[in-house]
Order: structure tokens, then C-alpha cells, then sequence
């Protein structure tokens, strides 16, 4: 794969546009393949300024890389020369494996990669008869200012993809991470789902309420996490202390296997979540401005 090649992305909701702007930023000849042409290129606009907005580029760049950008909606559109496809579309095995299957076939030597956040990229591949080119590159939310990305290889899933995947993204400024095992959820998903189940039994059991629950995440874990992981906070604590800590509290922690309306803790005021939304992209974006400055 060329250092600047041609990229399809798949999809340009929330996640989907972000990615594709960052591959056009990158150099990367883009197009997106998409339903509602007009309706995507209000979000890709969206996108580009959102990079602006935060700094990442500047006007001029972007705007730039926003002209070369393109659009299509049907697969015999797709430019036979493609050679990475970066799928980005809901979160149904079915829907992704019937569109790129398709798309495998059109394009053989292409690598097939999914931001699937759960489904196993082994189960992937085999669906759409590419697994040694069908990788996972799970990016989190909103992905143009979080660099770390998740890179899960399938069983099948050859080296050679999974080594491609990882420069292109490195080259992009992102921090790629392996995912050892193909495993429901990876890493992250996995964590910030325990998370949730935990934070879900201390709002229903009335131990504490949401709001409460978000500032101990954000103002204590979070501001500890971000210098210390969970490993490594055991290693500073003491083993023993962390092996007692756990056995006491282990058997206490919620196993619940299913959610309860969970729209019953969440505010409904539209003003008051675009403020989190604002303050949250602001936070990301000055964070990730001062790490390249290092």
C-alpha cells in the first residue's frame, strides 16, 4: 500500500466522516460511499471544521483537502484502484458483511477494515469470504481528537494487513494499540462497559445519583487514569493492599447481564448536552494540541 493511496470510506455518520477527513488531511486520495450524498457532505463539512475549530489544521489545509474529497452511492462507482476500504456502518453483522462482501469482491487486493466496536472480526472475514485482509480499526468517539485506535486482527487476519493498517494509521498521527485476541468488545468497549454496569447499580441502588456518579468519574478515576493505568496503580499501591481491596469488593460487584431503560438517568434537555459535547471536544482538542507540541 502507497504512502498515498486511495481509501473508501464506508459510511459518513458521526464516526465516518471524522475518519474520512483525517485520511484526506493525511494526503490520502478519499471518497466516501454513502446513501444520501447531500446529507454526508454536511457532515463532512462538519468534520473539517471541527478540525479547524480545534486547532489541527488550518483553514487553508483544510479546505484543501476538503475539495478533493468524493462522493458516491452505489458500489459499481467504487474507483477499481482502491486500496484500503474503511467500513463505518451500524453495528449489524449482516448489513456490514453484505455490503462488503461486495466490496471484496470488486476490489481483491484491497485491505477490508471495519470500526466495528464489538462484532468479531474473525466471524467478519469469514462472512464476507476476505478473512486475511479483514481487520478491525476501532476508533472512539469523536475520532479526529482521540488518537488512539484499536487494532484487532481476526484468526485468519494476515500479518502483513494487520503491519499495513498500523503504518498508514501511525503516519496519520494516530497511536494504534493491538488487540491480541479477537474477543466480543476488545479492550475498550469491554471496560467501559464495566464501568457502566457498575455505575448502573450505584444510581439504582441509590448509593449515589448520575450526576454524582460522572463528577467521581471525570474529577477522580479519570484524572488519576490519565497518569496511571489500572496495572499500574496496583504497582504503586502495594499488591497486598489491591489483593484484599479485591476480594472484599469482588463478590459485592454488580453481575447484571441486561440493562433497564437506561434513558430514565440520562437529562433531557438539548442546551445542557451541548454544553457537555462542547466542553468535552474543547478538553480533547487542547489535550491533544499540547502532546504534539511534546
Amino acid at each position: 500500500m502507497a504512502e498515498r493511496s486511495r481509501v473508501l470510506v464506508v459510511g459518513a455518520g458521526l464516526m465516518g466522516s471524522q475518519i474520512g477527513c483525517e485520511y484526506s488531511l493525511g494526503g490520502h486520495s478519499t471518497s466516501f460511499l454513502v446513501r444520501n450524498v447531500e446529507q454526508s457532505r454536511a457532515r463532512v463539512s462538519s468534520a473539517f471544521a471541527l478540525a479547524v475549530e480545534a486547532g489541527l489544521v488550518g483553514e487553508d489545509v483544510a479546505a484543501e483537502a476538503h475539495r478533493k474529497i468524493g462522493f458516491i452511492d452505489t458500489v459499481a462507482s467504487v474507483d477499481d484502484a482502491t486500496e484500503l476500504v474503511v467500513e463505518s456502518i451500524p453495528e449489524d453483522l449482516v448489513i456490514k458483511a453484505t455490503l462488503l462482501r461486495e466490496l471484496a469482491t470488486r476490489l481483491p487486493g484491497a485491505i477490508i477494515a471495519s470500526n466495528t466496536s464489538a462484532i468479531p472480526l474473525t466471524e467478519l472475514g469469514a462472512a464476507i469470504d476476505a478473512p486475511e485482509r479483514t481487520v478491525g480499526t476501532h476508533y472512539w468517539n469523536p475520532p479526529l481528537l482521540m488518537p488512539l485506535v484499536e487494532i484487532v486482527a481476526g484468526e485468519r487476519t494476515s500479518g502483513e494487513t494487520r503491519e499495513t493498517v498500523t503504518s498508514v494509521l501511525v503516519a496519520l498521527g494516530k497511536e494504534p494499540v493491538h488487540v491480541q485476541r479477537d474477543v466480543p468488545g476488545f479492550i475498550w468497549n469491554r471496560l467501559q462497559a464495566a464501568l457502566l454496569r457498575e455505575s448502573l447499580w450505584l444510581v439504582g441502588e441509590g448509593v449515589a445519583t448520575p450526576e454524582t456518579i460522572d463528577r467521581v468519574v471525570r474529577s477522580g478515576l479519570a484524572r488519576r487514569y490519565r497518569y496511571t493505568g489500572p496495572f499500574e496503580t496496583i504497582a504503586l499501591g502495594g499488591v497486598d493492599v489491591w489483593t484484599r481491596v479485591a476480594e472484599t469488593l469482588f463478590p459485592h460487584l454488580s453481575n447484571a447481564t441486561r440493562t433497564e431503560a437506561l434513558e430514565r438517568w440520562l437529562g433531557s434537555d438539548d442546551e445542557a448536552l451541548d454544553a457537555v459535547r462542547l466542553r468535552r471536544d474543547r478538553g480533547l482538542a487542547e489535550e491533544l494540541a499540547r502532546e504534539r507540541d511534546l
